[in-house]
Order: structure tokens, then C-alpha cells, then sequence
């Protein structure tokens, strides 16, 4: 297809939706060809990414009416009802998308063919919460300075209780799907990048109040592409990187080879040591454990293999402000930042007794509309749990509720929805890292326990608590392969050989046979940990070694906590 004609898509969709609906007007399924059409003309990756973003540094207010668009977003509510669209006019005109009557020429006639009713499906989406924002620059490309300076002005923050974390700026969006392929596709918290025209109609999340409906931003789809649990993937095993220009001190300098890189231990090393030394007081031994659970996903459901959830204990609450000081929101632990570095999606959720007390942590069906919780958030978030600013005071009902929810997440990785008369869980896949002052959690019962070798000085423990702009970073370039080992991790899967699975198996009767202490679960823990081990070395298949050096390291850690 020529350039011209994607020029036309990018600036009148409509036209060209009306052009194909003549040419293909007796198509048995005319949204599917509509998507196929629109998939096809923008393939290609570099004419995808000229499709303008929808996002909170280009809200809708700053895009034209029926503007062609993508926006990322996570699935919120898909409980919004069925619409029904006439789907030719009279005329033979092109309906649906968002084209009326006054649109179409002499479709305003009264005459309706009922066989041309079709039926679109609408959810709400909103912006993808905890996501980081290297990973949306990677992926939207660079904010041009004219439109980020308009939408500083012009963002309207609309329906924030379809957001979990409403401290932040998000876009939310009222989605309509015509193509009945993708209509049972999408469930919450899916990430799914939406291609459409973009206009503003009554919401029908408003059609049940007594109210007269408000207007909301609205994005008739053409077509979309799903996005793999961390959002964006790289290889494993692990690439090297080429240095394209050697100069250069942006991320861009450097592009993946074909060629498997041969140095993951030396980087591996080197990661540890920069969240030990920039995050963690120097420990190394809890910034391999983090790196460990940064990597855990879910596996499987049946049996059971989950991600384990980490409790760093012994981590010192943030230092103590003045009495005569100004009130201020307490810190946030420096390793949040660590990981927003790393990770495609993260979340820091500092707890205090206020915030369990008053927050929503769940989803709850308020007046047939879904109100967003804390913990609604897309499968492969890590979420880093600060028990820094819990003090003496009453847990009330509400906040044993969302203990209860977070705990519920961390043990089964399943995330209840509150409805009027009755709750259902959802699956989710969440990696849980709590930092707790005393021996344990809190609140929480967790899988692993590591102590912190925490420094004791009121400059060691501010280093604890020390603001993004004092965190010292790493190069570009060596930013960029840290992420290729951590998010290349997420993505792999490690095979055990039969040989290593004959040689854990002995050492396990060996080892039960002067310790009847020992169970079924610490082999699990000891796999999971070996397997987790494996993959932060890029290594596909499990060998000996690695579950000798990774058993060895549970080990240590089991005999710094008893």
C-alpha cells in the first residue's frame, strides 16, 4: 500500500472506513475486514508508531475530533452493557464507529432495515497503571515538545475511581469493539494497545443513574495488538548489544546482535552490586534475593507454581522528621526507584495503618459501575510493599479486608472482586516484596525471609530513603543490558535435564534421611529458588552446578533467619 493512502488513514479514518465499506458493502463480516484492512496497512512497526498516541501527555483534549489513534491501556471494567448500531443507512451508507445519521447524508430517514442492527461491545480502559516510564517511552517514542507543553494545560482527569492509584494522572476511556472476534477476548486488567477513532459520547456507565449521562472520551476500535505480561520482551537467552555509535550517551546507542552473550555471570554481578550499593546499605545477599524476585512469574496454576513472595526484614523505617517540621508524606524506600529503573511495571505501595484503614485495595461493583482497587493491575507488576509508616493504632474492618486481599494475592495469586451480593477472584500474577522493620511482615505470612544487614547511622539509613535525583545510575548503554537480563528473565522458561533431575532427587532422600525435618515443600522451595537462579544467569537448562550454588544460597539464607 502507498504511502499516500496511510497518509489518508492518518488523517481522515473515516473516509477511508466509508471507501472500504463500499467496496466491501456485501462482506459477510464487515468488522473483521475492517480489522484485517487496518492491521495490514500498519504492519509495519515504523508506520505504526506514526499512529498518534493517546496517553497522559497527549490526553484526548489535545487530539482533533475523530482523530485516528493507539492507546495502551489496561481493561478496568468489562461489565459496561452491550450497544446495538445500525450498521448500513438506508442510503447505503456506512454506520457504526461512531458515523450517525446527520454524517451520512439522506440516512436520516426514519425507515430502519432491522437486519442491519449489529452489536458492539464496550468496555473501559484507563491508562496502564504501574507501568514505568522508560518502558512507555520505548514504546510510544519520544513526547514532541509542542504537544507536551499544550496537554500540560489542557488534561481533564475524568472518572478517577477507575483507576487503582489515584495519586497519578491517568487517561480513561470508554472502548467500543465491533469486530465479534475480539468481542469475549479482553478481561481486566489485560494490556491491549486499542487502534481507533477517537471521539467523545454520552458513557454508558451513566445510562443507569437518574442523572442526565456526561460525555467521555470514546474509542471506536479498528483493530488491536496484545502485549506479552511484561509488556515489552527480550530475548533469552540474553544478546549482546552492538554499539552504534560509540560516542553516544543516549539508550539509542546500541541495538541487539544476533549473537548470544557469553558475560551474563560478570553482568549479573554487576547488577547485584549497583541495587545493593544504591538501594540496600551494600548488602549483596538481599539485592540478589530482590533480583530474584523480580524475575518469578507464575508458571502454572495446576499444579501450582507461583512467584514466592520476599520479605526483606530488619529494614529500618524512614529517619524521623522534626516535631517543628512541616508534615510530609514519609519517604518512599530508594529500591522503589531501583526497580522502576529495571522493571516494566512496578508499584510501591507504602502501608500505614490511615492507608489500610481508609484505601480500597479490591475492585468493588458500586451502582453497576466497577470502582478500581489498589491491587487491580496488570499480570507481571511487582509490587514493592514499604510497612515503613505502620504505627500503633486499630486495624478496622476495611483494613483487615485488604490485608486479607494482599495476603489472599501473595498466597494463591487470586484477587477477589466485591459485587452488591456476592465476590468472585480473578487470577493475577503479582511478585510481592515486603520491607519490614522487625524479624517478619507485619501482616503478612510470606514464602522467603531475608534480614537485612542494615546500617545503623542516621546517614546509612537516610541512604535507605534518598530521592530518584541523588540515585547515582549507571551508563545508558549498561541501563539498557541490566534490563535485557531482568525483563529476558521474566520472559524464559528453564528445562531440567534428566541427568539433574536423578541428581536433586538423590540429594533429596540423602538429605531427608539425617533430617526427617525436611518435606516435600523445601524441595519445591529449592527448585523454585534453582530455577529462578537459572534464569537470572540466562541459562535454559538447569544443570548441577547451578542447583548446588542455588541451594546453597537458600540454605544460607534459612540459617540467617532462625
Amino acid at each position: 500500500m502507498t504511502t499516500d493512502y496511510r497518509l489518508r488513514a492518518l488523517e481522515n479514518p473515516t473516509a477511508v472506513l466509508q471507501e472500504l465499506h463500499r467496496a466491501h458493502s456485501t462482506s459477510d463480516n464487515f468488522p473483521r475486514s475492517i480489522s484485517q484492512h487496518f492491521q495490514s496497512l500498519f504492519s509495519n512497526e515504523n508506520t505504526f508508531r506514526k499512529i498518534p498516541s493517546l496517553d497522559v501527555k497527549r490526553p484526548p483534549e489535545v487530539h482533533h475530533d475523530r482523530a485516528l489513534v493507539r492507546f495502551r491501556a489496561m481493561v478496568q471494567d468489562t461489565s459496561l452493557s452491550t450497544e446495538m448500531y445500525l450498521s448500513r443507512f438506508p442510503d447505503g451508507s456506512c454506520g457504526g464507529w461512531g458515523i450517525y445519521g446527520t454524517e451520512s447524508g439522506g440516512s436520516s430517514s426514519p425507515q430502519v432495515d432491522y437486519a442491519n442492527l449489529q452489536e458492539c461491545s464496550v468496555l473501559w480502559a484507563t491508562s496502564v497503571p504501574a507501568e514505568s516510564n522508560w518502558c512507555a517511552t520505548e514504546l510510544d517514542g519520544p513526547i514532541p515538545d509542542d504537544t507536551q507543553s499544550n496537554s500540560a494545560s489542557e488534561f481533564v482527569l475524568r472518572r478517577a475511581h477507575k483507576y487503582p492509584h489515584t495519586e497519578f494522572n491517568h487517561v480513561g476511556v470508554q472502548v467500543k469493539i465491533y469486530d465479534k472476534g475480539d468481542i469475549e477476548t479482553f478481561k481486566s486488567t489485560d494490556v491491549v494497545t486499542f487502534v481507533g477513532i477517537l471521539s467523545t459520547e454520552s458513557c454508558s456507565l451513566d445510562q443507569t443513574g437518574t442523572g442526565s449521562p456526561s460525555d467521555a472520551p470514546t474509542l471506536h476500535v479498528l483493530f488491536t495488538r496484545s502485549h506479552t505480561p511484561t509488556i515489552i520482551s527480550r530475548p533469552f537467552p540474553r544478546l549482546e548489544r552492538i554499539v552504534l555509535e560509540p560516542h553516544a550517551i543516549s539508550a539509542d546507542s546500541t541495538q541487539l546482535s544476533e549473537r548470544l552473550a557469553q558475560d551474563n555471570s560478570q553482568v549479573r554481578e554487576q547488577l547485584i552490586s549497583w541495587i545493593a550499593d544504591e538501594a540496600l546499605g551494600g548488602d549483596r545477599v538481599v539485592a540478589e534475593w530482590v533480583l530474584l524476585s523480580c524475575i518469578a512469574r507464575v508458571q502454572s496454576r495446576h499444579p501450582p507454581l507461583l512467584p514466592p513472595s520476599l520479605t526483606v526484614s530488619r529494614f529500618p523505617p524512614p529517619p524521623t522528621t522534626p516535631s517543628n517540621a512541616p508534615t510530609r508524606p514519609l519517604p518512599l524506600p530508594t529500591l522503589s526507584t531501583i526497580l522502576r529503573l529495571l522493571l516494566p511495571l512496578t508499584h510501591t505501595l507504602p502501608l500505614s495503618l490511615d492507608a489500610l484503614n481508609k484505601s480500597r485495595f479490591t475492585p468493588e461493583s458500586k451502582d453497576e459501575d466497577l470502582h478500581s482497587g489498589i491491587l487491580q493491575v496488570p499480570q507481571g507488576t511487582v509490587l514493592l510493599i514499604s510497612e515503613g509508616g505502620v504505627g500503633e493504632g486499630q486495624l478496622l474492618e476495611r483494613g483487615v479486608m485488604n490485608v486479607r486481599a494482599l495476603q489472599d494475592v501473595m498466597k494463591g495469586q487470586t484477587l477477589p472482586y466485591i459485587f452488591p451480593f456476592s465476590q468472585f477472584s480473578f487470577p493475577t500474577d503479582i511478585g510481592c516484596i515486603v520491607l519490614s522493620e522487625g524479624r517478619k511482615s507485619t501482616f503478612f505470612k510470606t514464602d522467603l525471609n531475608v534480614p537485612l544487614t542494615a546500617p545503623t547511622t542516621t546517614s546509612g539509613i537516610a541512604r535507605l530513603y534518598k530521592p530518584p535525583n541523588e540515585v547515582v545510575l549507571p551508563s545508558a548503554d549498561k541501563l539498557a543490558i541490566f534490563r535485557d537480563l531482568v525483563v529476558g528473565a521474566r520472559c524464559g522458561k528453564v528445562q531440567v535435564a534428566e541427568t539433574t533431575s536423578e541428581h536433586i532427587q538423590s540429594e533429596f532422600v540423602r538429605e531427608r534421611q539425617g533430617n526427617r525435618s525436611l518435606t516435600a515443600d523445601d524441595l519445591i522451595r529449592w527448585m523454585t529458588v534453582s530455577k529462578l537462579y537459572a534464569l537470572s544467569l540466562h541459562e535454559p537448562s538447569l544443570s548441577v552446578e547451578t542447583w548446588q550454588r542455588a541451594k546453597a544460597f537458600d540454605d544460607q539464607r534459612r540459617v540467617s533467619v532462625a
